[in-house]
């Protein structure tokens, strides 16, 4: 092959000029942080800089044990269920308007239909038996819970307590479906209807035999009176 030593050189002149203008480019870059650097004062900078490192990890930490103790609260269980026994006006009223308000939307409709009479609040045993069940069923749909929660109340808990309310209502009817009812429903009245005409009558007297509510806080007397 024929050489060209013009051509040579040109080439050679080109390759130069972009070598010097590579070097000359990255130069400048390292003496521009060159001079940033010397402008800081270093100290300082690790400083803030190991401020900032230690409030990020308190907040992880913060974050971790926040964490851990909502694992530990829901581990624990539903708690403890409501008590007939022990709850004042406020809270009887509040108990009440409760449980009914879960039978109603909840237990009826969609599970209780077969084994459900009017005159359920009136058994004692069964509205408290129901109350734990609305609790149980409470915790087993809140937030964050495990869907084994809710099959054990499926599976479990609610065919358990379809069982006693259907024993617990079963001299309770009309009096052409059941001999001497202990309670009778009226004869218009259909057996999946949620309550009979006596519920609001029943709550306000067992609201008015309950203890009054505890005083949150009395006035202190004037030392000046």
């Amino acid at each position: 092959m024929k050489l060209e030593p013009e051509r040579m050189v040109l080439d050679l002149a080109r390759d130069l000029a972009e070598t010097r203008t590579t070097l000359s480019n990255g130069l400048e870059d390292v003496v521009s942080r060159l001079e940033e650097l010397e402008g800081l004062d270093i100290p300082d900078a690790i400083s803030g800089l190991r401020k900032v490192i230690g409030e990020i990890a308190v907040g992880l930490q913060a974050l971790q044990a926040a964490a851990e103790e909502e694992e530990e609260e829901e581990s624990e269980g539903p708690g403890t269920a409501p008590d007939w026994r022990s709850v004042d006006k406020e809270q009887c009223r509040e108990l009440w308007d409760w449980l009914c308000n879960w039978c109603s939307r909840v237990l009826l409709p969609v599970y209780a239909q077969e084994v459900w009479k009017p005159c359920w609040y009136r058994h004692a045993p069964l509205r408290i038996q129901l109350t734990w069940l609305c609790a149980y069923y409470e915790w087993s749909y809140e937030k964050h819970a495990p869907p084994t929660r809710a099959a054990e109340w499926h599976m479990r808990w609610w065919p358990s307590m379809e069982k006693v309310i259907k024993k617990e209502l079963a001299n309770c009817g009309h009096a052409g479906d059941v001999h001497d009812p202990v309670h009778e429903i009226p004869g218009e009245m259909a057996y999946e209807e949620f309550a009979d005409g006596g519920l609001a009558e029943w709550i306000d007297r067992d609201v008015a035999r309950r203890p009054d509510p505890e005083k949150k806080g009395k006035a202190k007397k004037d030392p000046s009176d």
